[in-house]
């Protein structure tokens, strides 16, 4: 098996990069997403230097990642409806003048709380599109069978970011502090808009002017539903992102509390997680044994909780930066094997309201649970509330096994042919 991961990895994990306009979604994505993680730090300690509230941080990041329970259907039926490039260009036009808006704010010491919540939510919002756009553009720009290796580089991106973004405003909180690094996320956003528009592809799905919203987007829930390996990887994706990934707002008050300085610590810790999670899915992105990749994502969501462990008990800076190296490594795989299975399973023609429902299914849990838990940190610690949630993602993962369709999913007898699914129990 390790040889298989090893020499898959440098042979075929980057196939898809071969195609150009998929090498310009990916630069795009990155610079986009890279924007989106930073201004989560800057937001933070932004707040938390003026308030002391892990609680109004959890608020913020809320904002940040709330439109993710509510804009989905929307995106997706844009998406489905007019040219998918189109679209993800103007999800950075509207990032890029939120990024503006919020630089000049903080340069003239006119900026609230309340106004730093609600820009959040506008780029929340508009983050929302990108991902809906780019997710449902990446299957035309790519050969069928560099689909699965196409996901996962764009996951790698996605997890990247939070590496990149990070490591560019670290220096600048340092130096200058958080309004620096509003600014910053104005270039990134920037860079965005114009590697969209380096594509040459043009592609909507099967939507037409006459086709009424609510309609569209029930035939794409009854499609999920009725679909069994998608209804069961939409709930094990829901559980992991409700109960690993939620971790953003309690990272600067447990880089104040238990690491003892918070404002160039928590850019380290997401940091590591970046870092860890660049590695965790280039080991999966080359993967091409369908019983590999369902071992790697029954593996990965063990390790997804464990790490979290590891983080919560950390005493020093060191150790914890391996602990979120860790988990971003562990969770970044998961969620490459698992949106790159519900992409397999999706028909291009309602891929973008599929892609919705997934994005409300992934970003809305994360939203809620970041709210709860930046007030629990601030009740209990953070460290506790990062043990409770990591071994509760365990027993998650141990309790499916008791399901026939995610053991199918585990032993790799999920597989999309043509469009069509086999999942032999």
């Amino acid at each position: 098996m390790m040889r298989e991961v090893i020499s898959g990895a440098y042979l075929r994990g980057s196939g898809a990069l071969r195609h150009r306009d998929f090498r310009w979604v990916l630069l795009g994505g990155l610079s986009g997403q890279s924007a989106y993680w930073a201004l989560i730090i800057a937001r933070g300690v932004f707040i938390l230097a003026a308030t002391g509230s892990s609680g109004l941080v959890g608020l913020a990041t809320f904002a940040a990642m709330a439109p993710r329970f509510i804009v989905p259907p929307l995106s997706g039926y844009v998406s489905d409806r007019f040219d998918r490039r189109t679209v993800l260009a103007a999800a950075y036009g509207f990032q890029l003048g939120h990024a503006v808006l919020l630089s000049a704010l903080a340069l003239t010491d006119s900026i609230e709380v309340w106004q730093i919540v609600a820009l959040a939510l506008i780029d929340g919002s508009f983050r929302t599109f990108q991902i809906t756009a780019t997710q449902s553009l990446i299957p035309n720009l790519v050969p069928r069978n560099l689909l699965l290796n196409a996901v996962a580089l764009n996951q790698l991106a996605i997890q990247g970011s939070r590496l990149v973004g990070p490591a560019v405003i670290a220096p600048l909180l340092l130096l200058q502090g958080p309004q620096a690094a509003f600014v910053a996320s104005i270039f990134l956003y920037a860079f965005g808009i114009a590697s969209v528009m380096a594509i040459r592809v043009r592609s909507s799905g099967e939507l037409t002017g006459g086709e009424k919203l609510a309609a569209s987007l029930w035939a794409a829930y009854r499609f999920v539903w009725g679909n069994r390996p998608l209804r069961w990887l939409f709930i094990l994706v829901a559980l992991h992102c409700a109960m690993t990934m939620s971790f953003e707002s309690m990272l600067p008050v447990l880089a104040r509390d238990a690491l003892g300085e918070a404002t160039a610590s928590v850019s380290y810790l997401m940091m590591g997680v970046g870092g860890g999670a660049v590695v965790g899915v280039v080991i999966v992105a080359g993967l091409q044994s369908a019983a590999l990749r369902g071992q790697a994502l029954l593996v990965t969501g063990l390790l997804s909780g464990a790490s979290m462990v590891l983080l919560a008990v950390s005493s020093n800076v060191t150790v914890a930066i391996v602990g979120a190296a860790a988990m971003g490594g562990s969770q970044a795989a998961f969620m490459a094997i698992g949106i790159a299975m519900i992409q397999s399973l999706a028909p291009d023609g309602m891929r973008g309201r599929i892609t919705g429902l997934e994005q409300i299914n992934i970003g809305g849990n994360m939203a809620v649970l970041n709210l709860v838990n930046g007030i629990a940190a601030d009740a209990v610690g953070a460290p506790a509330v990062l043990t409770v949630m990591g071994t509760g993602f365990v027993a998650v993962v141990f309790i499916s096994l008791a399901v026939a369709t995610l053991r199918a999913i585990y032993s790799g007898a999920l597989r999309a042919a043509s469009g069509s699914v086999a999942v032999h129990a």
